[in-house]
């Protein structure tokens, strides 16, 4: 194990600013048809992850001091808590009770898709930056 004291607070920090976020997107989307509370949190983690990933997998981000805390503190505090399959499952499940397996399937297509999408952006947007 090589957690550092600093790397571990920096996940925790992370994942507390992560999960006040996600609290509050709830109310983005609770007017919906559907129970789609978790999506804009799994979309902006989405991105999240891959614009973090392409930025510090460019040499410049791989600096040793503040990268061994900052990295996690990014992708598993913020992203990490800010999206989970947990969550979605459940939604999944709300809307087969309420609107039938097609618009649940639907439902799942479309956050993974986009999910897709925006970790693509990301990695688009993290690999242009100019160093």
């Amino acid at each position: 194990m090589n957690e550092t004291v600093p790397t571990l607070f920096a996940i925790a920090l992370g994942g507390a600013l992560g999960a006040m976020l996600r609290f509050r997107l709830r109310f983005v989307t609770q007017n919906a048809k559907i129970s789609m509370g978790t999506y804009p949190g799994n979309i902006i983690a989405s991105f999240l992850l891959g614009l973090v990933s392409a930025l510090f997998a460019d040499a410049f981000f791989a600096v040793e001091g503040w990268q061994s805390w900052f990295h996690p503190f990014l992708t598993v505090g913020i992203a990490g808590s800010l999206s989970t399959f947990s969550s979605l499952m459940l939604e999944m499940h709300e809307t087969t009770k309420k609107h039938g397996w097609l618009k649940s399937i639907g439902y799942a297509s479309f956050t993974f898709i986009t999910g897709l999408i925006a970790l693509s952006i990301g990695l688009f947007l993290g690999t242009s930056v100019p160093v």
